[in-house]
């Protein structure tokens, strides 16, 4: 091979390995839409139509300087509403690490009124948290945890409430995952109260674990992440392994639902923004509410 074949096949080889690397950061970026319908029929008319854009479990990842990669692409659905469940950025940050994610929080805000609830991360560092919480609430997020609120369309509103748990239900004091706690609908009555049962009650809660304690305490629809879409998805959709290092989560990506004697429930699971992940793309979820007659 002559010098100008061997310059020839250099260049090839370094184009070719510039065209990989440049496919291995657009498919870590390349975020997936996942549109669903949720139907009830205690959904005031008003709201029918109404569009929600859930994020989960960002954990500091970056979508450009100040996360316009993922407003701009979020803007272009124009949603009624933004949920953020939690895990915004990751337990070993610190200050000035957990601060970046605030300039697309705001950018979020721009689009749409944001409503946010801590993950486990938020809760295993609870003053940085909480020095967080001040930062987005100035900003004008909605911080709502074990807090409700309610949002108007019209004359008619639906009920927002915010589920923090407590590290505990998470992890055990030892980092161990081993026998922990159940959640109960008693328990989250104790954190958020009574819910009205004739209104359309949304939950925002980190974990979906506890589906039927949130179908049983009152939530009609329910919004979470934390699993991160199993970490590895194999193929007929089945999520692998859960963030408590339990293979096979019943609960780790889309639409799930249940009965109990009030009715039919709704919980939508995020597969989340960040993180290690294999054959499970970066979630965005537009859940449209629908009235059903």
């Amino acid at each position: 091979m002559t010098n100008a074949e061997k310059a020839g096949a250099g260049a090839a080889a370094a184009a070719a390995g510039l065209c990989g690397a440049y496919t291995i950061i657009k498919h870590k970026n390349d975020l997936h839409f996942y549109h669903y319908e949720i139907k009830s029929p205690k959904l005031p008319e008003e709201f029918d139509g109404y569009k929600i854009l859930h994020l989960s479990d960002l954990h500091s990842k970056n979508y450009g300087e100040e996360g316009e990669f993922l407003s701009e692409a979020c803007f272009d659905f124009e949603p009624d509403m933004i949920t953020f469940t939690g895990d915004l950025y990751s337990r070993n940050g610190n200050i000035f690490t957990i601060k970046r994610s605030l300039p697309l929080m705001k950018r979020l805000r721009r689009i749409a009124p944001v409503y946010y609830v801590w993950g486990n991360h938020e809760a295993d560092m609870p003053r940085n948290a909480r020095y967080m919480d001040s930062l987005l609430e100035h900003a004008g997020i909605n911080v709502i945890n074990n807090e409700h609120t309610r949002v108007y369309c019209g004359c008619s509103a639906v009920d927002i409430y915010g589920l923090s748990l407590e590290s505990r239900f998470y992890k055990n004091a030892d980092g161990g995952y081993r026998d922990l706690p159940a959640v109960s609908a008693k328990h989250i009555r104790s954190l958020l109260g009574e819910p009205d049962r004739n209104n359309f009650n949304i939950l925002l809660a980190h974990t979906p674990m506890p589906f039927m304690q949130y179908a049983e305490w009152g939530a009609d629809f329910v919004m979470a992440g934390h699993c991160h879409g199993g970490m590895i998805r194999l193929p007929g959709g089945i999520g692998l392994l859960s963030p408590e290092r339990k293979l096979f989560p019943h609960f780790t990506k889309g639409l799930y639902r249940c009965r109990t004697e009030y009715g039919d429930h709704i919980m939508e699971v995020s597969a989340g923004l960040g993180k290690f992940r294999i054959n499970n793309p970066e979630m965005v979820s537009v859940c449209v509410l629908r009235r059903s007659r």
